[in-house]
């Protein structure tokens, strides 16, 4: 079978057209393109989500806002797509099964093996925006503010020939072109991280402040840090996405990606100088992205954390699978019902209980193959952004939190379970492991190492009490037989509260 490359796709796109409903390609010269976004962590979301919105609007004739992407780590996606030209195939997976190929990232360097050809790529004057989904861990973030006792921002601080952080690729690339006065420049942080441009603002500035003072006030003026808002459920690709991408195209990808119909990109409206005009492709500009940034963290990104732990407690390998159990499911609606929805204020144009019937209803689709693995992975800075203010916000307000008193005892020993299995993929791994070993009943020590000493829950007896209570009656139980008990004894107690 043929590669997919460029010439190859010449070939087989007017073929494809005529003849299959469920294919689309943007038409626009690849080879007028030229790189305006640098964008660092080509994983399957990025490529599933921003580079798809960058296709369209290359295709509506704005060719400056190609993208070169950025690995941080590993050269095997830029290895993967080099010998495709770095086209890749988009699966849209619903009611029915759509294919479109991808022509918007134009090349991808591997920071590791030349930092120097990053930091110069981003100094270079055409780059007008850089983005970021990089995930939670690499903020380097401890109780929600940077840590600047990290090794790799410990290193950034003393030299930046060789960054290990995304504020320390940024800084020297800030430096360089302040020497000659480039043009200005955008950083749109597009994860999962509440506020996250000013995050990376701070510590780009930090860096700055110690390395250049000249670049720092340049800076100042002339670099602009926002956030974004971004929303699309982007499974990782495995063997059968790749056959069905193989067989129905006639044409071999060597790392397709998929998502779910639903795709949403809220952009804070803080870009200097030159902006995509990313509002005609499907995006939203706002103000405030604050309240969206917080519905989707507060809904979906929790949710899909508290459905995955419960999930693999309860043996699931799918997040679509784990739904498939009534009690998971009626949790979790409870939850993000009782926990949730009154600390969480939504946009004037949004309906906190209509999204919350979406996101469950995108999570139980059976044509996405989401392992709950995939959401569990690093979990120890997820439940940071996704559950732990939100704790504090319910506590502030005399809500019960027994429902997230579970939640958290749930995670505690999904850490144990995917420890003793091997299953555990996570930044803290390490210290997990010291404080398992340690501690027969690691309650404490595992919410100290995720970050919840910055937070007010983790000092407050009732609802520490709950947790270490839960957690003895959750291991002395399965999961299910957890979830129905105290289901059945908190409904108890709301029915009691109701009627004196």
């Amino acid at each position: 079978m043929q590669k997919l490359n460029q010439r190859n796709l010449a070939d087989k796109s007017s073929e494809w057209i005529d003849h299959k409903h469920n294919f689309s390609i943007e038409r626009y010269d690849r080879d007028s393109v030229q790189p305006g976004i640098v964008h660092f962590g080509v994983g399957n979301f990025h490529r599933s989500h921003q580079a798809i919105y960058i296709d369209k609007l290359l295709g509506q004739g704005y060719l400056d806002w190609g993208i070169i992407g950025v690995s941080m780590r590993s050269a095997k996606i830029r290895d993967a797509l080099k010998p495709q030209d770095f086209l890749f195939t988009e699966v849209t997976l619903g009611n029915k099964i759509e294919f479109r190929i991808i022509g918007s990232i134009l090349n991808i360097l591997v920071a590791p093996e030349n930092p120097a050809a990053v930091i110069n790529q981003i100094a270079d004057g055409k780059i007008k925006l850089v983005t970021t989904t990089i995930t939670e861990k690499g903020y380097y973030l401890y109780s929600g503010q940077l840590d600047g006792n990290h090794p790799d921002i410990v290193s950034d601080k003393s030299c930046l020939e060789n960054p290990r952080s995304i504020y320390g690729y940024l800084a020297a690339a800030i430096i360089q072109r302040s020497t000659y006065k480039g043009p200005p420049l955008s950083v749109l942080c597009c994860d999962n991280i509440h506020d996250g441009g000013t995050k990376i603002k701070t510590g780009v500035h930090i860096l700055l402040e110690k390395h250049s003072r000249v670049a720092h006030e340049w800076a100042m003026e002339n670099v602009s840090f926002a956030s974004s808002m971004v929303d699309r459920v982007s499974p990782a690709t495995d063997g059968v996405l790749k056959q069905l991408v193989n067989s129905t195209l006639g044409l071999e990808d060597a790392w397709p990606v998929a998502g779910e119909p639903f795709t949403q990109w809220v952009i804070e409206d803080n870009l200097i100088g030159l902006r995509p005009a990313l509002d005609q492709v499907g995006a939203l500009f706002t103000v405030n992205i604050s309240l969206y940034e917080k519905m989707k963290l507060g809904f979906l990104n929790a949710g899909h954390s508290i459905i995955s732990v419960l999930g693999y407690l309860n043996s699931r390998a799918m997040v679509h699978q784990a739904l498939e159990d009534p009690l998971i499911l009626e949790f979790v609606q409870k939850a993000l019902h009782e926990n949730f929805l009154p600390v969480t204020e939504v946009p004037k144009n949004c309906r906190a209980e209509d999204y919350i019937v979406e996101v469950m209803q995108r999570f139980q689709n059976r044509a996405l193959p989401y392992t709950v693995q995939q959401v569990n992975n690093d979990s120890s800075q997820k439940i940071q952004q996704r559950w732990f203010q939100n704790i504090d916000s319910a506590l502030a307000k005399n809500i019960d939190t027994k429902l997230m008193s579970f939640v958290i005892a749930a995670w505690v020993l999904y850490v144990e379970k995917a420890l003793d299995r091997g299953d555990l993929c996570d930044p803290q791994k390490d210290s997990f492991v010291e404080a398992y070993e340690n501690d027969s009943e690691p309650v404490k020590q595992f919410l100290i190492i995720a970050g919840a000493d910055g937070f007010f829950f983790s000092n407050h007896a009732s609802f520490m009490n709950d947790v270490l209570y839960l957690y003895k009656k959750i291991k002395c139980s399965d999961i299910k037989s957890a979830i129905r008990q105290f289901l059945s004894e908190h409904l108890l107690e709301e029915e009691e509260t109701s009627y004196p």
